[in-house]
């Protein structure tokens, strides 16, 4: 029979077991793995301590932030207060000159200082608590990794104890016996010979039991559980040195008799009293009985789609999402794939070898609707930019929502600016350089006017960016580059979303100048004077405010959009335009090669 081993114990025995194993070594690795348990245990106590010191910090964080808020709200009261004051003030001095107002000026002023310090005060309270939230997530994946080590390494050690008491019942041992038999008289002397040597032999099979248990490590149990499984013990080879009477009626044989024990492969896990599981490789295959045990030969089965967040099942057990791998019996095997929106792929699998499979899943005709979110697959178990899907039909666009507009196919729009986490990913991946770091020069709005400024590009705006901000300082140049290579990547159609494109997704369905209403409404996003606290000073996180009922972020302000527009159009306002330029109609003509600090882009993906 084959014995196979897990990959933990593999690589275990890889330090501590040479190729033929012995059971002193087979102990040393338990022992070894007892050791890096206390060790993992420690770890693990210091982590919990961590993340609850963290989850302190965060709530700490969050709590400073919500009183910043409603600090805001006071000031806001206060502030209205005060200008309605000054306001009766001033029209008090146009009736009376002489009329003194320093004072309520004076508390006008002093709101209105308050309520900036507020707002950097808020400001810093949010990245602070981004900040947290980033930490303890880093926390909490350290805690589950290393309660995920603990658990593999308490398996291992099983395995490395199944391994242990296996070796220790394999040794071929010879061992010499007397037995003294008083023969029947109706014996004859061969007869009498015959059953003294057979119960000799009973004698050192038992003998030899005795001495084999009594040398495993864990005795205890092994002795406990003896009953319950058979050691399956063999004569080899047996030789009587002296075969005679004595006394004239009993007969003695001194016998040298060599054993071995061919216990079966779940008898070291029964006298352990562990599952039979951990007697056999690893399959993941529930419910597997091993009462008729036979040589089988396991396999790797690899298996991959182009989907993320699948469901695998194999002969009706789940194995959760591609990609991974599972140790399966050679034989026929039944695969399904399933995923929303998507038709569900069945095939009958023929293993006899390692074998690498890939699966196309479909997508379900007549399944999209508006708003459905959905992310593609990149290389190295990352994904593509979330996309929200906007489906064909018939739209209201321009000034006063008056042109009617037939979309004709179905996209997806990505739902947030492609931030610098994401542009990030494919500059190290293709070391690209955009246009900016080519022409050592970024432009930014300064004083009222477009000026270039020096050594200024994507990583170094001129203002701190954040992973989650929205990149800047790109060219139309740049953003068709980087959608190239997420086509490549994704093996689907990326690009640059028209003008249409972009309004119908901005809208939203609505008819009005933006997304909630024919007014713009304070807090609602991050454009020039609009009391975001990122106004005027620099762009804020991708999903900062609300998005807009499809689900997309950013629709209104932060940065202008490129377009795939010949003439070079962008959409959307910036944090630091005015709300006007904001409205969804609106636009801004640019170079294709021109970069600014107020000017990213998103990306769209043709749905066939």
């Amino acid at each position: 029979m084959q014995t196979r081993f897990s990959t933990l114990f593999l690589a275990l025995s890889a330090c501590f077991i040479p190729v033929q194993v012995h059971a002193n070594e087979t102990g040393d690795t338990v022992i070894a793995i007892e050791h890096q348990l206390f060790e993992k245990h420690a770890e693990l106590k210091n982590a919990q301590q961590t993340q609850s010191e963290q989850q302190e910090i965060l709530s700490q964080r969050q709590q400073a932030l919500d009183d910043s808020n409603q600090q805001a709200i006071k000031l806001a009261s206060s502030f209205e207060s005060a200008k309605s004051e000054l306001e009766t003030a001033y029209q008090r001095m146009i009736d009376e000159p002489s009329t003194d107002i320093a004072s309520v000026q004076e508390r006008y002023q002093a709101v209105w200082q308050q309520i900036k310090q507020n707002q950097a005060q808020q400001l810093t309270a949010k990245q602070a608590v981004l900040e947290a939230e980033d930490s303890l997530s880093q926390k909490n994946a350290l805690l589950r990794n290393l309660e995920t080590q603990i658990t593999e390494l308490d398996e291992g050690k099983i395995r490395a104890r199944v391994e242990r008491l296996r070796q220790e019942l394999s040794p071929t041992e010879q061992i010499s016996v007397s037995f003294t038999n008083r023969c029947q008289s109706s014996m004859t002397l061969a007869q009498c010979d015959a059953q003294t040597r057979e119960l000799a032999l009973q004698k050192a099979v038992k003998t030899f039991q005795t001495q084999l248990v009594k040398k495993t490590t864990e005795e205890s149990l092994v002795q406990t559980n003896i009953g319950k499984s058979p050691l399956n013990i063999h004569v080899l080879r047996s030789k009587a040195n002296k075969a005679e009477f004595y006394d004239g009626e009993r007969y003695r044989t001194l016998m040298d008799v060599t054993l071995e024990a061919r216990p079966s492969d779940t008898t070291a896990c029964t006298l352990l009293n562990v599952d039979k599981q951990y007697c056999f490789e690893p399959s993941h295959v529930s419910g597997q009985q091993f009462s008729n045990e036979q040589e089988i030969a396991w396999v790797t089965f690899s298996v991959r789609s182009n989907q993320y967040d699948d469901q695998v099942f194999v002969d009706g057990v789940s194995y959760g999402s591609t990609p991974l791998e599972v140790m399966l019996p050679v034989g026929q095997h039944h695969l399904v794939i399933k995923k929303e929106g998507y038709q569900t792929f069945k095939q009958n699998i023929a293993l006899t070898a390692d074998r690498n499979f890939r699966a196309h899943l479909k997508q379900k005709a007549n399944a999209l609707k508006a708003g459905d979110q959905f992310a593609d697959y990149i290389a190295k178990g990352s994904k593509a930019p979330q996309l929200v899907t906007i489906v064909s039909g018939e739209y209201l666009l321009g000034e006063n929502a008056a042109n009617q507009y037939f979309l004709d196919h179905a996209f997806g729009i990505s739902a947030t600016p492609i931030t610098v986490r994401e542009f990030d990913n494919f500059v190290r991946q293709t070391d690209y350089q955009t246009d900016a770091e080519l022409k050592n020069t970024c432009t930014a709005m300064i004083d009222g006017e477009v000026t270039a400024i020096a050594k200024s590009y994507w990583r170094n705006p001129g203002f701190k960016q954040a992973s989650n901000s929205p990149v800047v300082c790109i060219s139309r140049n740049d953003a068709n580059a980087y959608v190239k290579w997420l086509s490549q990547q994704t093996g689907y159609q990326y690009r640059l979303p028209n003008e249409d494109e972009w309004e119908i997704a901005a809208r939203a369905g609505s008819q009005a100048k933006y997304w909630w209403g024919e007014e713009f409404a304070l807090g609602q996003a991050n454009t020039g004077w609009s009391s975001s606290p990122w106004a005027n000073i620099s762009t804020s996180p991708v999903k900062a405010f609300k998005p807009n009922p499809l689900g997309i972020y950013d629709a209104v302000g932060n940065v202008w959009q490129w377009t795939n527009n010949a003439q070079g159009i962008a959409k959307g306002g910036a944090w630091n335009f005015s709300p006007e330029q904001a409205i969804v109609y609106e636009r801004l003509y640019l170079a294709p090669s021109s970069a600014a600090n107020y000017l990213g882009f998103r990306v769209v993906r043709a749905i066939n």
